[in-house]
């Protein structure tokens, strides 16, 4: 089984390849590793300092092309269509986008001006084919093309193209919670989608508008280290921290939201020190890419009395502080030890709420509107991947740091929380589907026996109108 696997940005090497979630296939299948030859732009590793296993290339990407590509998606997304999540969704590209050209890619999407922007699209796209991406296809003749994506690729578009005009069967696995309702830069759709679970599946159908027999429930690749035990018990992440096991260790894992996350914490710290928390103490640990929220610096310098921060995050916090805000790729391990050694975790909308989940912790989803929030999570919070979220009984949700106080105390207390994460580990199936092998495993089988094994039969999904 000859196989070509497409990666393009450092998220995906961390979440797909440092993981080990690719291993098995490399292990068992030839394998070819393709990076976009962009100058860096969207990968920045070094691919031949990454544990690849398998030979690597890089292909010259065509930037007017891909932004021809992004002008269908736009053009797509800006359309009027009734419900919250359209609304949000349109919301957030007229402010990317700037108004005049939110405005022009509007007047495309109505019937004249989409007769007239459709004869400019075809006219680019075919006045600059994706030569080289054609010619790798046509040189390594691959049984199945593999591309882990956030949906939102330089590769994607191009990938569904010439895939299917070549019969070579093309299975993208998607990256994070909200890429298929939100990140879906495809016009057209794979062979295959691997989804996290039966939510994602829905957004799939929904907004990509696959055949449901082609949209797999599959798992997080970058979540099977979560199976194995952990590397640390709970006495040695305190005393690494400096804490008393004997009170109750509450997360506080910060977002990508820019929410003032060193309000909360203080707020949190006080609490504790006047006795409306009582016996808990708190580590903060800044989302890897999120700078410690909006003015994230003043973290660098801030004194708590209950509250420490992650150790394996330290570092970042304090390049933050001397104003080197970069992306950190810290190891899934790190999560794991942490998740498996305290008693439950606060954070402002990220994914880790989910992770938490499948370690049975309970949870508290803070939404701070107001001075303390931003406009980029009021955004979000009508999204579908958040608002499913935040329908579920088995969360605490607060969206002021005096509610945040009191649900906190509720799920620190002993009883509570550990039922409340046993109730929270078994709603969390309908976001993460989970199995008894680990995805990297079943991958090497999906794509021997479901993919190639059925090439030629059956529908292939239909391209999105």
């Amino acid at each position: 089984m000859k196989v070509l696997v497409f990666l393009e940005h450092d998220i995906i090497c961390r979440h797909f390849v440092m993981s080990g979630a690719l291993q098995p296939l490399v292990e068992q299948a030839d394998v070819r590793f393709i990076f976009p030859n962009d100058g860096g732009k969207r990968v920045k590793l070094d691919p031949a300092q990454l544990p690849l296993g398998a030979p690597f290339e890089k292909v010259a990407v065509d930037a007017k092309r891909q932004q021809t590509w992004r002008w269908l998606l736009y053009v797509d997304q800006l359309k009027y269509r009734a419900g919250e999540h359209e609304a949000a969704i349109r919301k957030f590209r007229w402010k990317l986008l700037g108004w005049k050209s939110a405005a022009l890619l509007t007047l495309a999407g109505l019937p004249l001006g989409g007769m007239v922007f459709r004869r400019i699209v075809d006219k680019r796209l075919s006045a600059q084919p994706p030569r080289a991406l054609a010619d790798l296809l046509d040189r390594e003749r691959p049984d199945v093309v593999l591309h882990p994506s956030v949906l939102d690729s330089v590769f994607l578009n191009d990938l569904v193209v010439e895939c299917r005009q070549r019969a070579i069967p093309l299975v993208v696995a998607m990256n994070s919670w909200d890429n298929p309702s939100t990140k879906r830069a495809m016009v057209g759709a794979p062979d295959w989608l691997l989804v996290w679970g039966p939510q994602t599946r829905d957004h799939a159908v929904r907004f990509i508008r696959m055949d449901r027999d082609r949209v797999v429930p599959f798992g997080v690749a970058q979540f099977d280290v979560y199976r194995d035990r952990p590397r640390i018990d709970r006495a040695q992440f305190c005393a690494d921290h400096g804490l008393d096991p004997s009170r109750r260790v509450i997360l506080f894992a910060g977002s990508n939201a820019q929410t003032d996350e060193l309000a909360a914490l203080q707020a949190l710290d006080r609490a504790v020190s006047d006795g409306r928390l009582g016996n808990v103490s708190f580590v903060y640990r800044p989302h890897p890419w999120g700078g410690g929220g909006r003015y994230g610096a003043r973290l660098a310098r801030a004194k708590f009395d209950h509250i420490v921060v992650d150790r394996n995050m330290r570092a970042y916090l304090e390049a933050i502080g001397a104003g080197n805000k970069h992306m950190s790729l810290p190891d899934y391990r790190d999560t794991h030890d942490i998740l498996c050694s305290i008693d439950g975790v606060i954070s402002p909308m990220s994914t880790i709420l989910l992770e938490a989940a499948l370690h049975a912790k309970p949870v508290v989803a803070y939404t701070p509107a107001g001075a303390d929030g931003s406009e980029q999570l009021a955004n979000s919070l009508p999204m579908l991947h958040f608002a499913d979220f935040l329908k579920l009984p088995e969360i605490g949700h607060a969206s002021t740091t005096d509610d945040l106080i009191q649900v906190t105390a509720q799920m620190a207390d002993p009883a509570e929380g550990v039922k409340r994460g046993r109730e929270f580990q078994r709603a969390a199936g309908h976001f993460v589907t989970p199995f008894e092998r680990a995805w990297r495993d079943r991958l090497v089988d999906f794509l021997r026996d479901d993919v190639l094994a059925g090439r030629g039969s059956g529908m292939l999904p239909r391209a999105a109108e």
